[in-house]
């Protein structure tokens, strides 16, 4: 064997192994979970963390609906009733509606999913270490991008020895490496532009929906009632149902491949008991009609019905307490809906 051949054998090899390599240390860093913080992740973080944007903002404004600060009316519209936030998000969405009904529902939702606000979600979730760096995500693509040039030389490599006489079996052993290569490639993709979570992460997404206080759907008995519900089922997960839910799914379908948010849970079925909307009440329910929102505040009050629930000190009504078919399903001013 010439010295010809054994520089382009080593050259070949190190362009297939050392690449190969530092791919694989990327990518089990990666992986890996990052030391443990203390606390669990807020309301908002986990919605982003089970739902993703979208998410967010639904549990927003599905909160907001819940205590009247906000009104949504049965045309997909949006108003404010008390401009009042107790977070980044929540400020966000008031900044992009007004005291009218001449904001559309929908492009609230949709443009409160790129607010620098939710951005900043997804670092409080890296720094918790519920979803991987973009750091780390970087280190792993550059480490893919070398390992393939380290690839092409080494295809170059096994068509020069190829081409030596004298060569025998070696570049048939370096194709073989090269085609090991080229699989290690294919298993060690690098994650997405998306956010990823991390193995803690997946554990908490996992768990979370189906054990735990935070996995009830009845509002009236979660930690964060019909926001925390929503964050963690979406829209359609609580019971009762509400009013500006129905709404709000309608948003979401409506806006279906127009915004970002990636959910990382598994997706739960709706019970078949509880429809998307209703469009009768039962006969021991009385409704009010309003200019058309369905927040519930005020002085009103929705009592003598199962589908009652309070929350933060103010009246709401289910779909089962306070509905109509003919007219949108509101209470407010100083009306009563009840017995």
């Amino acid at each position: 064997m010439n010295a010809g051949i054994v520089v382009a054998s080593l050259v070949t090899l190190f362009a297939l192994v050392a690449p190969s390599a530092r791919l694989v240390v990327a990518r089990r860093r990666a992986l890996a979970d990052p030391p443990p913080v203390q606390g669990e992740p807020e309301l908002l973080e986990i919605a982003y963390l089970l739902g993703g944007r979208g998410r967010v903002a639904d549990t927003v404004i599905a909160g907001m609906c819940d205590d009247g600060r906000i009104s949504v009316n049965e045309s997909g519209k949006l108003k404010v009733e008390r401009a009042l936030a107790h977070n980044a998000v929540e400020r966000a969405l008031l900044g992009r509606c007004g005291a009218d009904w001449s904001t559309s529902l929908r492009k609230v939702r949709t443009s409160l999913q790129f607010a620098p606000a939710v951005d900043a979600l997804e670092g409080a979730l890296v720094r918790r270490g519920m979803l991987m760096s973009p750091m780390v995500k970087e280190k792993w693509r550059r480490a893919a991008d070398v390992q393939v040039g380290g690839l092409v030389l080494a295809g170059v490599g096994v068509v020069a020895l190829a081409l030596m006489p004298g060569s025998f079996v070696t570049p048939f052993v370096v194709l073989a490496l090269l085609v090991a290569g080229i699989v290690l490639r294919v298993r060690c993709r690098p994650a997405g532009p998306k956010a990823r979570p991390t193995p803690r992460g997946k554990d908490f997404i996992n768990r979370t929906p189906a054990t735990g206080p935070w996995s009830v759907r009845f509002s009236a008995t979660h930690p964060e009632g019909v926001a925390g519900v929503v964050a963690v089922h979406g829209a359609g997960g609580p019971e009762p149902d509400r009013p500006f839910l129905s709404g709000l799914r309608q948003a979401a379908l409506s806006s279906t491949g127009v915004a970002g948010g990636h959910s990382y849970a598994k997706s739960t079925k709706t019970p078949a008991s509880r429809k998307t909307s209703k469009s009768s009440s039962s006969s021991a329910s009385s409704s009010s009609h309003t200019s058309g929102g369905y927040g519930c505040s005020g002085a009103s009050s929705c009592s003598g019905h199962s589908g009652h629930s309070g929350h933060s000190g103010h009246s709401s009504c289910s779909g089962s307490s306070c509905s109509s078919s003919s007219s949108s399903s509101s209470c407010g001013g100083g009306s009563s809906c009840g017995s």
